[in-house]
């Protein structure tokens, strides 16, 4: 198996949480797509219900991540599950703003809020 170079994930009870480890731009979108047919795997595989996305280790990113976000949650709402993001940079905030994609998940400041709204119906 090849290392990750996008995303690092875990399982948290049912989340899997999905860390982006570098800025994903389009340039990279071949290898992100890869990454992204492992990441999809592990949420069909695993007994997880929910996802969330940490952008802890990017400040920002481009239309593949989009695409691959938009990917991921139609995979998580067909189980039927949710997505929240956290820890986005204003940079990734306005990116998110812009594609009006702020207004498909919500977005915590962190993991533990993260978290602590999935324990929340939505």
């Amino acid at each position: 198996m090849t290392p990750r170079q996008f995303f690092h994930s875990h399982l948290e009870r049912d989340v899997l949480i999905v860390e982006i480890r570098q800025p994903v731009g389009s340039l990279s979108a071949d290898e992100v797509m890869t990454e992204l047919d492992l990441v999809l795997a592990e949420i069909k595989r695993a007994s997880c219900h929910h996802v969330i996305i940490d952008f802890c280790q990017t400040a920002y990113f481009g239309s593949s991540l989009l695409e691959a976000l938009r990917i991921i949650w139609n995979t998580v709402h067909a189980k039927p599950g949710r997505m929240i993001l956290c820890n986005v940079s204003p940079i990734g905030n306005e990116i998110l703003r812009v594609a009006k994609f702020d207004q498909l998940w919500p977005i915590a400041v962190g993991q533990d809020e993260a978290l602590q709204s999935l324990q929340t119906p939505a």
